[in-house]
């Protein structure tokens, strides 16, 4: 049973005090306690609290159809969708950990993309879902919006939708409270937004039916096909109610007819006081005239009051007093007019609040998608596909590199791509790429303005000139000198790309190197994905569905504690491990710092290896950083882990922030101390101290670290190879393809040309033929006349002549005329008499035929 039905109390709308209430229509919505008794326990523990103590009932619904229910449905699908966030039911280790990885700042980047108001709040609370099939849903929602706005040219438009004030409305209205004129228009502006958005999307999936694009669509038309926009509600509201919110005078003939009585006592009200001095203002509701104050007090009349310094009198005339009671009685008719046209309305609303709270989680929803579409555009992301998470395998780590590599093998002899869990080609860390986009839309309005340069030039040469280049101003710009490269030129790009038979990456190398980053970039990547959003890297991008991203990043002292970094580092490794199981995604930066470097190695072996197992308190990956370089043993001993380093540029003793797969870091603190200018006696003191080994081994690595680079550089060339054999490629079925359609350009060309000759040499061909036609046919008429006329002297030779009442043919006249005189001999120069009609004509028998030639 649906809250929906009808009530059957029988009694009518009352103010709980027995008389009836004049703020109630007719229609009846909220039940009170006497209409709940046959809901049910559960149906009536629903129902707010003010309704589950009234007495009286409240405007009731029509009873409830298969469509509404349908919507409301629909409506709390879409309000779970958009509303859950990810700090629901999250363990403390997470939260700590999104604020670690800046996950509300890059919610914020994608709030910009958002039009509407609780659009932008859901924004900022994108939900995070652990499940694949929940993220796979949103990443295909984000795809639909992203191929309906670029392919189909379709802008999905929220102008004029106010959802912040449409929500509370429907709020009020679901407490049974009257809307006043701008909160029904608030809810039927949305109402006409929720149908263009339902058009939009229901026009582009119409014309991608038949097509691969149908499917994709399904993510949105199964949301927003079934919504109720209730277009005879909208056009009720716009016809009672203005823009501004006001009701109109056309509202009903009640309040045409109580605004009409209002205006013609104001008028008569006012005609009154221009006959006092002074100048006719308003107190407290009632009109009078404002006079200076003066010693002898006020004049005769009503004081309403005086101006605040005192200096002028509010009086009533006395004239005045019975009109001004008339007018507050005519204010109080046109304001109880204009309630009940708002009761209507709020009838009508209440009667299909479920449909209209569907509509605008929909219309939220759908904000929220577009804003994803339209962040993913912005960076130019790719939006990712996911693969189950790879579980801890039982076999040796020996047979598992043997099976591994010859898979690898097998598959470059077949020209194919490497396996990989996890797959981040060039991979931009998304907080750095937004602020860099920002810088550069910001810089290029600045140039279109034309005043960026001058402003610089202007503030530097102020500063020089007044000495206002202070030591701060030094220092502040050489900690900012790495930010503002960034700005300039964007975020270095990095490859993580992970084999699935490898559980933890461990990354060595310089401070300032790029490792925090690298871990930072990685995290986001991952929630990004979880959250239906395209992820700033080169097409094709693999994620396991991680459930979680767990991270402890940062030095965390505290005095008041007794919180070492060390300690630290300890408690929220505990928090992490808490929390995390075998699909989670581990984040550890500075791995066994802070103490002993000998008992911190043993403790980040121990923490690796355990995380490495998977299981509850362990992890499904795990990428760590560290300056204990014993850790980076661990690949030689166990293959489910990987060893990367940052680049060092030795040359400029600086940072390259590129990720060295395979290869160890190595501590570079001696050759930076050389090139630094360094005494070179201490420097060579300091590499004696290490011993041979320590120098080999640092050889070995800047060996490894120089075949790294060549065979990035050959993989990049035979890429490159590869992107112009394409290219070529394509150049040859395209030039293919011109010759082609060049030759049938050619025979179609000659086809034309032969076409037009011959029509050509038709047209002149006609009118010969017709000549020939002609002179044949004269010829011809010629051979039969001659034939005649032979004829004709042979049957007069013969003794014929025609009789009296006998028809000839008179070849000058062009016609048969009748014989009315005969000659008496049939020689050639007899004369006869023809007539046709009055006429009579004398011709000789050589001028006549027997008859008309055929």
């Amino acid at each position: 049973m649906t809250m929906a039905k009808a009530y059957q109390c029988g009694l009518p709308p009352t103010d709980g005090v027995g008389t009836k209430s004049r703020s109630f229509p007719a229609v009846h919505a909220i039940p009170c306690m006497r209409c709940c008794t046959d809901l049910g326990v559960e149906a009536f523990s629903l129902l707010p609290a003010s309704a589950r103590s009234r007495r009286f009932c409240m405007p009731k619904q029509r009873p409830s159809t298969a469509k509404h229910i349908q919507c409301a449905t629909a409506s709390v699908a879409a309000q779970a969708a958009v509303l859950a966030t990810a700090d629901s039911e999250e363990h403390p280790a997470v939260q700590t950990t999104l604020a670690t990885l800046g996950w509300p700042a890059l919610c914020e980047f994608v709030a910009k993309f958002a039009s509407t108001t609780l659009g932008c709040q859901a924004v900022q609370r994108l939900n995070l879902p652990q499940e694949q099939a929940e993220v796979e849903a949103l990443v295909k929602e984000t795809a639909a919006v992203d191929k309906l706005e670029t392919e189909y040219a379709v802008e999905l438009d929220f102008g004029g939708t106010s959802t912040l004030q449409a929500s509370g409305a429907l709020k009020r209205a679901s407490r049974g409270g009257m809307l006043v004129g701008a909160q029904l228009q608030a809810v039927a502006s949305t109402l006409v937004g929720a149908a263009r958005l339902q058009r939009s999307v229901m026009g582009a999936s119409n014309a991608a039916d038949g097509t691969g694009d149908y499917d994709l669509f399904s993510a949105l038309t199964e949301h927003i096909g079934a919504m109720q926009s209730h277009s005879q509600i909208v056009k009720n509201i716009s016809a009672c109610v203005s823009e501004d919110g006001d009701i109109r005078d056309s509202a009903s003939d009640e309040v045409r007819q109580s605004r009409g009585k209002l205006r013609a006592v104001e008028n008569r009200l006012k005609a009154i006081l221009k006959g006092h001095s002074g100048e006719i203002s308003e107190m407290s509701g009632r009109l009078c005239v404002v006079l200076p104050a003066s010693q002898q007090g006020p004049p005769k009349g009503i004081l309403l009051g005086t101006s605040p310094g005192g200096g002028a009198f509010y009086i009533e005339p006395p004239s005045a007093v019975p009109l001004n009671n008339e007018l507050s009685a005519a204010r109080g008719e046109a304001a109880a007019a204009e309630e009940n046209v708002m009761w209507h309305l709020t009838g009508q609303v209440i009667d299909n609040l479920a449909d209209m709270q569907a509509a605008l989680a929909i219309v939220i929803w759908l904000d929220v998608v577009t804003a994803r579409a339209r962040y993913g555009r912005w960076i130019g992301g790719t939006l990712p596909t996911f693969a189950p998470v790879p579980l801890a395998g039982k076999t040796s780590a020996k047979a598992r590199r043997g099976g591994k590599v010859a898979e690898r093998q097998s598959a470059g002899a077949d020209g194919e791509e490497e396996e990989y869990s996890i797959r981040l080609k060039q991979l931009r860390h998304p907080l750095l790429l937004g602020r860099h986009l920002q810088e550069k839309e910001r810089n290029s309005q600045q140039k279109r303005r034309g005043q960026h340069g001058a402003q610089l030039r202007r503030l530097s040469n102020r500063k020089q000139n007044t000495g206002l280049q202070s030591e701060d101003d030094n220092k502040l710009r050489e900690e900012n000198r790495e930010d503002a490269a960034v700005l300039a030129n964007g975020p270095v790009a990095i490859d993580v790309c992970v084999r699935p038979e490898t559980r933890a990456v461990i990354i060595t190398g310089p401070n300032t190197g790029g490792k925090t980053a690298t871990l930072k970039a990685l995290g986001l990547a991952v929630l990004m994905a979880r959250a239906g959003l395209a992820i700033p890297a080169e097409a094709p991008v693999q994620l396991p569905a991680y459930s979680a991203v767990l991270a402890d990043i940062g030095d965390e002292q505290s005095l008041s504690a007794n919180l070492s970094t060390f300690s630290g580092h300890l408690r929220r490794i505990q928090a992490v491990r808490a929390a995390s199981d075998s699909r989670s995604l581990v984040l550890l930066d500075e791995v066994g710092t802070g103490t002993e470097p000998v008992e911190g190695s043993a403790l980040g072996v121990a923490l690796l290896e355990t995380l490495v197992k998977g299981g509850r308190g362990g992890a499904g990956f795990t990428m760590a950083t560290t300056h204990h370089s014993s850790l980076t043993s661990l690949k030689f001993e166990n293959d489910a882990f990987e060893n990367a380093s940052v680049e060092f540029d030795e040359q400029k003793l600086a940072p390259t922030y590129r990720l060295l797969w395979g290869v160890p870091g190595r501590s570079n603190a001696l050759n930076i101390a050389a090139g630094l200018g360094l005494d070179a006696s201490l420097v060579q003191a300091a590499r004696d101290s290490l011993g041979t080994g320590q120098a080999l081994v640092d050889s070995t690595i800047m060996e490894l670290e120089g075949l790294k680079r060549n065979v990035t550089a050959d993989h990049g060339a035979v890429q490159q190879l590869q992107r112009q054999m394409a290219t070529l490629r394509r150049k040859l079925v395209s030039s293919r393809l011109d010759v082609a359609q060049s030759q049938a350009s050619l025979q179609l060309r000659k086809a034309e040309a032969i076409t037009k000759a011959v029509q050509a040499t038709r047209h002149q061909m006609i009118p010969i033929m017709e000549q020939h036609k002609k002179e044949a046919s004269a010829k011809k008429q010629e051979a039969q006349k001659a034939q005649e006329v032979e004829q004709h002297k042979k049957l007069v030779s013969q003794g014929w002549r025609p009789a009296v009442g006998s028809t000839v043919y008179v070849p000058r006249l062009n016609a048969s005329l009748k014989v009315v005189k005969a000659p008496s001999l049939p020689a050639e120069n007899a004369m006869l008499v023809v007539q046709k009609g009055f006429m009579q004509v004398s011709v000789s028998m050589s001028e006549i035929q027997k008859r008309k030639p055929k």
